[in-house]
């Protein structure tokens, strides 16, 4: 148990401050820079949130495993990965869900409006009908998709994710030490 927190702790917390550093970065382009930037690049959103945790986690379990002599059971593989990528998410959403809702509402307001636009431009382009574009805007409406709320439904959604990737990638990157 002592080798797998000597391991899982310094890696997990690595992995966690890449993932906090980089979803603090992605939050301050919208915020300083253009609020539709996820919107117009959604393959951005889409790399940031399921390709780039997946190669974050690799990363991540084969520094433990290369500090360990080249080895690391499955239960250490797991904790560094499901570690770091939960922590430094949850960091992440703290921060996001700060700023919509207590720092800077109006920038709130203008992602819900943002939101909107994208989601209107989408169903237009896919040639939905003016009933279904009205029902699809007033359904978004009625939600509060950048509250506190929402915010931690997402970050339990993402850490089941999270978890699930771990259990694949600890199971696929296990190295076990010879037995002799």
């Amino acid at each position: 148990m002592q080798q797998d927190t000597h391991l899982i702790k310094p890696h997990g917390q690595k992995l966690a401050l890449i993932i906090i550093v980089l979803g603090i970065t992605m939050f301050m382009v919208s915020y300083l820079g253009d609020p539709a930037f996820m919107f117009k690049n959604f393959w951005i959103g889409f790399i940031y949130q399921w390709l780039l945790p997946i190669a974050l986690g690799v990363y991540a379990i084969n520094s433990a495993r290369k500090s360990n002599g080249g080895f690391i059971t499955y239960k250490t593989a797991l904790g560094v990965s499901a570690f770091g990528l939960i922590l430094g998410t949850a960091v992440v959403v703290i921060f996001n869900a700060l700023m919509y809702n207590v720092i800077d509402t109006d920038f709130k307001a203008l992602m819900e409006e943002e939101t909107l636009q994208f989601t209107y431009d989408i169903l237009e382009k896919f040639g939905a009908d003016d009933a279904q574009m009205e029902e699809a805007i007033a359904e978004l409406e009625q939600r509060d998709s950048f509250g506190m709320m929402s915010q931690f439904k997402g970050l339990t959604i993402v850490s089941v994710f999270y978890l699930v990737l771990s259990l694949v990638l600890a199971a696929i990157m296990k190295k076990d030490e010879p037995v002799l």
